[in-house]
């Protein structure tokens, strides 16, 4: 019984490494479904070599979560093969050990199963890690969203626009990285209609933008002058 215990805490453990690493990687900027995919693959020893891996290694931050997965992957896998083996090569094994161990076993990978697919739990505890590493770490400091990598420095992301004043999105993009506004999503009716440099943005609208990194980074300072604008006049 000891032994199917272990592995049932094992699967269960690597589950909740895979989420708390997968919430990680979304907070850097990446989708949650690559973020998911990429955590599975270094976790698993998979190691698919896909275009989205390229970005993934390329940023220092990701790097270095990738590889602690790894490092614990290879130890889980290690250690729940041998829990595994001991467990069934056991000597003078109780009547019944065998099933009860199986039953143990099934029931925990079926709860497992049932609770990844369930969406409200799934959202509950990613939001839960979500919270705790926003507060505790820094992986949150880069605010934007990466909707897509085209190369090594050109992505589509969402930028959350958060000055109270209405303003032309020419007003925003610096001329030394300049970024292309591809679409808008209203923050009063969350529609998205599709725009372009010359479009105005309202506070709580959503702007999709094309461009390299630097650029981003630039739109994001901008949007952090506005809050701390916001910040001391609130206080004053």
């Amino acid at each position: 019984m000891a032994a199917a215990l272990s592995i049932a805490f094992l699967l269960t453990f690597s589950v909740i490494v895979v989420r708390i690493s997968s919430v990680a990687m979304r907070l850097t900027g990446i989708s949650d479904n690559v973020a998911r995919f990429q955590c599975i693959s270094a976790f698993t020893g998979a190691g698919f070599t896909t275009n989205e891996s390229e970005m993934i290694v390329n940023y220092p931050v990701r790097r270095r979560i990738l590889v602690l997965l790894m490092i614990i992957g290879n130890l889980g896998i290690a250690s729940f093969a041998a829990t595994l083996i001991v467990s069934f090569v056991a000597k003078e094994p109780q009547p019944g050990t065998y099933l009860w161990q199986a039953m143990l076993l099934l029931i925990t990978i079926v709860a497992i199963i049932t609770l990844m697919s369930n969406k409200t739990l799934d959202r509950v505890l990613c939001g839960t890690i979500s919270t705790i590493l926003t507060r505790y770490t820094s992986l949150a400091k880069r605010r934007y969203h990466r909707i897509l990598q085209l190369d090594n420095e050109i992505n589509i992301s969402e930028h959350l626009y958060t000055d109270p004043h209405p303003r032309q999105f020419l007003e925003l993009s610096q001329t030394d990285h300049p970024l292309r506004l591809l679409a808008i999503r209203c923050g009063e009716t969350r529609e998205f209609h599709q725009s372009d440099n010359e479009g105005f943005v309202k506070p709580g609208d959503i702007m999709i933008c094309y461009g390299d990194e630097s650029g981003h980074d630039v739109l994001e300072a901008r949007m952090s002058q506005f809050e701390e604008k916001i910040s001391a006049h609130t206080e004053t």
